[in-house]
């Protein structure tokens, strides 16, 4: 999140823009695996199939989002294993701005307006490499609900249907749930 982070002003010329887009593009790709795919959790579509659609949908976001754009992670479910490691974080996007859908991933085609998204995402980490996420909304904004802890979340529909993910793609075995409300973090001053 801290390279997606990084803001980038969209009101200036391409020629100064575009070179940051890149900068931050790399920064941003360094963490992910070079077969990454991201998945549909429902109907277990491919999203994104290759590297080369990640970076292409990543270059309209850092390009056409703007200064603006936020990411956070505002739950994490953290699954320890001698194998492939997992999470699911629930996370909000603010300012995004993406393809219009069905459309290209780069935009060239339009883009939708800013928006704030709210997500649940899984992620699947391999060798310090982000390989494969699986993602649905997060319709009951339960990220975003500071009141909303871990007994609420793995009582929903949508945490176990990641639950039933992670069992598919474990075999079974999830590993030891570490869980953080990054609500609950107490701030100084």
């Amino acid at each position: 999140m801290e390279a997606y982070n990084e803001p980038i002003p969209n009101n200036i010329p391409p020629e100064k823009r575009l070179p940051l887009v890149e900068n931050k593009l790399k920064r941003f790709m360094a963490q992910f695996d070079d077969k990454v795919q991201i998945l549909d959790l429902k109907s277990g579509q491919t999203i994104i199939k290759d590297r080369n659609l990640f970076i292409k949908r990543y270059t309209c976001v850092f390009r056409e989002s703007g200064s603006k754009l936020q990411g956070s992670c505002l739950k994490r479910f953290y699954f320890d294993s001698s194998g492939p490691t997992y999470c699911i974080d629930y996370e909000m996007h603010e300012s995004l701005v993406t393809a219009m859908p069905g459309t290209p991933p780069d935009g060239k085609l339009g883009v939708r307006d800013p928006r704030t998204e709210h997500l649940i995402v899984l992620y699947e980490e391999k060798g310090g490499k982000l390989t494969r996420m699986w993602l649905r909304p997060d319709s009951e904004k339960l990220g975003s609900d500071t009141y909303a802890g871990e007994d609420i979340l793995a009582a929903s529909e949508a945490y176990k249907q990641f639950e039933a993910k992670l069992k598919e793609v474990t075999g079974g075995k999830l590993g030891e749930r570490i869980f953080h409300n990054y609500h609950d973090i107490p701030s100084v001053g």
